[in-house]
């Protein structure tokens, strides 16, 4: 009887060890296979951000709206000489990952300064380009400024700031909103000086803004 009960816990330990060898060698071809998937849309997702970075900044050049960085020697009138139809040089871009739709794929805010490259005193919004996941889709949007701009407008005329002929926005980050400060002229506006400034808050799922407006 002690002999039997010794042979049976034997044989009950070694089908513990073969289910346990089971076990490891069929859950590691699955958690490779995991691992492998993850890595895989993780480069997709950084080369789909990529292409759409490199055909952005194609499409500010042919467009008209960026030229090549500027010099770094600032030498304007060479910069002009070979860049003639521009004002603006493309600066150093500035990259957001986060997922600001909650929908567990990540988006992403690249944007830069309008650094004019001619000397001048003249300025303008940063350029951005928001890329965002829509249904498992990646979308652009590269009119984020002008349409933040608008926003920003109509939330003024609300605080009977009237008048406004051109805003100047800057982003600091991209969380649930877009975030940056902004400043604002109006009619009776110095060039010199906006006669608003301020932060603002733009929702991109739902399109509203919160502003936090300093009247000098």
């Amino acid at each position: 009887m002690r002999t039997f009960l010794i042979l049976n816990i034997i044989e009950f330990n070694q089908i513990i060890i073969n289910y346990k060898y089971f076990m490891k060698k069929s859950l590691l071809p699955i958690i490779f296979i995991g691992l492998s998937l993850f890595s895989c849309n993780a480069q997709q997702k950084q080369s789909t951000f990529e292409n759409e970075l490199d055909k952005w900044k194609k499409e500010l050049y042919l467009n008209g709206e960026v030229g090549k960085p500027c010099r770094e020697d600032n030498n304007w009138l060479k910069w002009q000489e070979e860049n003639p139809e521009y004002y603006f040089g493309l600066g150093n871009i500035e990259r957001i990952e986060t997922d600001f739709n909650s929908d567990g794929i990540k988006d992403a805010l690249f944007y830069f300064p309008a650094k004019n490259c001619v000397g001048g005193n003249g300025t303008a919004s940063d350029f951005a380009m928001l890329i965002y996941s829509n249904e498992d889709n990646l979308l652009t949007n590269k009119n984020i400024t002008k349409t933040i701009e608008n926003e920003i407008k109509g939330s003024l005329a609300e605080k009977r700031i009237y008048g406004v002929y051109k805003i100047i926005i800057n982003y600091k980050g991209l969380g649930k909103s877009l975030v940056g400060k902004y400043s604002a002229w109006s009619e009776d506006d110095p060039s010199c000086c906006p006669g608003s400034i301020g932060t603002f808050e733009y929702n991109p799922i739902d399109f509203s803004i919160e502003t936090q407006n300093q009247t000098k």
